[in-house]
């Protein structure tokens, strides 16, 4: 009698369950302790990931918009600032969810109106990006032979498998106290500070998974001098973590994403009692992936001429993950300010996040094609608009060389941001910005 002999095997795919923009309205009511608001000078606004519930129906997401304000506050007309945040959810329809599967989110802000409403409130209207990827695991049978035929012939060929064998999200805090540097006047009030992720990196160091990095800061300060002056420092914090894993070894590739979760900055008095210390609390959020790889036999013909038969074929869906599907850029581009702003005195900050992109497969390679979304936070000669900012998109393609690419191919991309630099080309209208792309990976769906 005729029989196949398979192979069970665990295999891993991924899914993308959700790629959409939605408007977020929220009320930002000014705190009882600050004064009045004139008008508003600056918005920024973060969306940031609380937790994944599976239900039966489908996924619920639950996430939060920070957002930082200054304002020219009345009847002084000094600068102000402050913080807020709005919570929100959102359902993603799905057909199945499995205990084990994965779910990882991610949220980028694309755009921030607001609307005065009186001297105590502004209306927000946020645009958030939403992409939600699902990886699963099923097990499937592979054919690898025939019993029942004594001379039946085999033509054979092998596979790389991906499994997910293991997963970690935690999360670590940095805090550390930064001093001014000499010649720098004592904080009065800190405004703004900004701060992201720069040159991260990680090594499997026995069972611990190492990483470092760099947290790059910037703040906006009125300083405690005659004028009450704007200064604006810049600080480079170093970081490292550990994490202890389980799954180590030549057939173990890890994957891991850092982001910055939440940070604050506040002036505190040093050992002499003047505001020159900058005391920094951030929280970094770390997700690996572990994938088993590993090389699978199956049959590709069968012959026999003894007996006559039928070979069918079904085509599998299969994560490939591997490290060499990465790429790094530098992009160059103009950020134009809007003609109803003032002119630019001097640059605070540029902050920048992925806006949409999206990836095709031909040729043996990845292209991706979107934009980068840069915020431009300014000081400027007016004296009714001290403080502005402006957004701009600056759009980019770029190509990875990929082996294993094929034109039906279709792939999950993650775009990091890892240096930021600009200067001033005209003060009337531009700005250049550079970019510097540290990781485009391509994990195949």
């Amino acid at each position: 009698m005729l029989e196949l002999i398979k192979d069970y095997v665990r295999i891993s795919n991924n899914c993308l369950l959700e790629d959409k923009t939605d408007v977020y309205e929220f009320d930002c009511i000014i705190p009882d302790t600050l004064p009045d608001m004139q008008k508003v000078l600056a918005v920024d606004a973060h969306a940031e990931s609380d937790s994944v519930s599976k239900t039966s129906g489908g996924i619920n997401l639950y996430f939060k918009i920070n957002y930082k304000i200054l304002y020219l506050s009345d009847p002084e007309s000094k600068i102000k600032s402050f913080s807020a945040f709005s919570d929100h959810s959102l359902k993603i329809p799905v057909s199945a969810v499995g205990d084990d599967d994965i779910i990882k989110v991610v949220y980028n802000v694309e755009n921030v109106d607001t609307t005065f409403i009186n001297s105590r409130k502004i209306s927000v209207k946020t645009s958030v990006h939403t992409d939600v990827l699902q990886k699963c695991a099923t097990e499937i049978g592979v054919c690898t032979g025939i019993s029942g035929i004594d001379d039946v012939q085999l033509q054979k060929s092998t596979i790389e498998l991906n499994t997910v064998s293991e997963v970690i999200s935690t999360s670590f805090d940095v805090d550390e106290e930064i001093a001014l540097s000499i010649g720098k006047a004592p904080y009065r009030e800190v405004l703004r500070s900004d701060a992201r992720l720069s040159d991260v990196t990680y090594s499997l160091i026995g069972d611990k998974l190492q990483l470092k990095g760099n947290l790059i800061i910037c703040t906006l300060y009125t300083a405690d001098d005659m004028t009450e002056s704007f200064q604006i420092i810049e600080n480079e914090v170093p970081f490292s973590h550990s994490v202890e894993v389980e799954n180590i070894g030549e057939n173990i590739s890890w994957q891991c994403d850092c982001f910055l979760k939440s940070f604050n900055a506040e002036a505190i008095a040093d050992s002499d009692g003047e505001l020159r210390l900058l005391r920094i609390v951030a929280n970094i959020a770390v997700e690996g992936d572990a994938y088993s790889v590993y090389q699978q036999e199956y049959i590709t013909d069968a012959y026999s001429l003894s007996q006559s038969f039928d070979l069918n074929s079904a085509s599998v869906p299969c994560m490939l993950a591997s490290d060499s599907i990465s790429g790094q850029f530098v992009i160059r581009d103009s950020a134009v300010k809007p003609e109803d702003l003032p002119e630019i005195s001097q640059i605070v900050n540029v902050t920048s996040c992925p806006g949409q992109y999206k990836c095709t497969s031909e040729n043996g390679k990845f292209t991706i094609s979107g934009s980068i979304l840069c915020n431009v936070l300014y000081l400027s000669y007016s004296e009714e608009c001290p403080i502005a900012s402006f957004s701009s998109q600056i759009p980019f393609v770029q190509s990875i060389d990929c082996i294993e690419c094929s034109d039906d191919l279709s792939a999950f991309v993650s775009v990091l941001i890892n240096h930021i630099s600009f200067n001033i080309m005209s003060p009337a209208e531009i700005v250049d910005v550079r970019d510097a792309l540290g990781r485009i990976c391509a994990s195949p769906l």
